[in-house]
């Protein structure tokens, strides 16, 4: 049918669209903030961690160059330590923030969103020390869970929210910084810890060495009763003459020596002691002849 706008209508007709079948509402949405990202949350972690680690490195450096004994060094780190956890809880509880999160925009709340409360942002704070015990796997775990909580969040009921949206330069500027920082101190510990030999590893080797050189002095004690070396352990032994000292050498030799792999080697006019320290590494340590008589001369 033709529609003609110049035909007269009833003007009592008022035209009605046919009824939905369901009435149609818009619902509004609200995520509220948005769950702090994994690069974010680290960048603030190192801004706040940088102050302490720095204060106690000076610390510890004043103690020793001032010739204080080692143990002096503890009750410094625990200082230090004790005012990292509360300065972490009374910052992260009660809606302040860190210094690290004040710089980022990030927040730590509850998992409800609510303000966090002093105890629970006290064992977040503990939490902290836990995740990075297991080999950095309780902040490594953010990377892959709901919300980006790692291990001490969940230990507290906690979250990291994000106070402010980043556009694409800057969150290209936070994931090109922490990455930078994570793999330049990933490769400071390999360096210090694997391609370096540490103190302990240090103390360990020369400990290894001490006890070849008591070995050393054996066979020289041997040499001027017999006119040669030996490489029988036993007959080295024997010189201690008591089963107790006997059996220190031996508690010695298990303490600071993989037992397993000592080798003596004599041609009767020198001799070669070999073995492995107890270090990761094993390193092998050696004294021959030609060491005891340099430390003679």
């Amino acid at each position: 049918m033709e529609f003609n706008p110049n035909e007269n209508s009833d003007d009592n007709d008022v035209f009605t669209p046919p009824q939905a079948e369901e009435d149609i509402t818009l619902e509004e949405t609200d995520d509220g903030p948005q769950p702090a990202g994994f690069n974010e949350r680290f960048l603030a972690y190192v801004i706040d961690s940088a102050p302490f680690l720095f204060a106690h490195s000076l610390t510890v450096s004043f103690l020793r160059n001032s010739g204080n004994p080692p143990s002096s060094v503890i009750p410094i780190l625990l200082g230090w330590f004790a005012l990292y956890l509360v300065y972490q809880a009374v910052l992260s509880s009660g809606g302040r923030v860190t210094l690290g999160k004040y710089i980022m925009r990030l927040r730590v709340v509850s998992a409800d969103g609510s303000p966090l409360s002093f105890p629970k942002a006290f064992i977040r704070a503990v939490g902290y020390m836990i995740s990075g015990a297991i080999l950095e796997l309780g902040f490594i775990m953010a990377l892959g869970t709901k919300d980006h909580r790692a291990l001490h969040d969940y230990m507290a009921g906690s979250k990291v929210i994000s106070l402010k949206e980043r556009g694409d330069l800057g969150q290209g500027i936070v994931l090109a910084l922490s990455w930078a920082l994570m793999i330049s101190l990933g490769w400071a510990w390999i360096h210090n810890n694997v391609l370096n030999i540490g103190p302990q590893e240090k103390k360990q080797i020369m400990a290894a060495h001490r006890t070849l050189s008591k070995v050393g002095i054996l066979e020289e004690i041997y040499f001027q009763r017999n006119g040669f070396y030996t490489n029988d352990l036993k007959e080295l032994s024997n010189l201690l003459g008591s089963g107790k000292n006997v059996k220190a050498m031996k508690d010695e030799m298990m303490r600071t020596l993989d037992y397993k792999n000592l080798m003596i080697s004599s041609t009767g006019r020198d001799y070669v002691i070999k073995a492995k320290a107890k270090n990761w590494r094993k390193t092998e340590v050696i004294v021959s002849s030609n060491d005891i008589k340099k430390q003679k001369k």
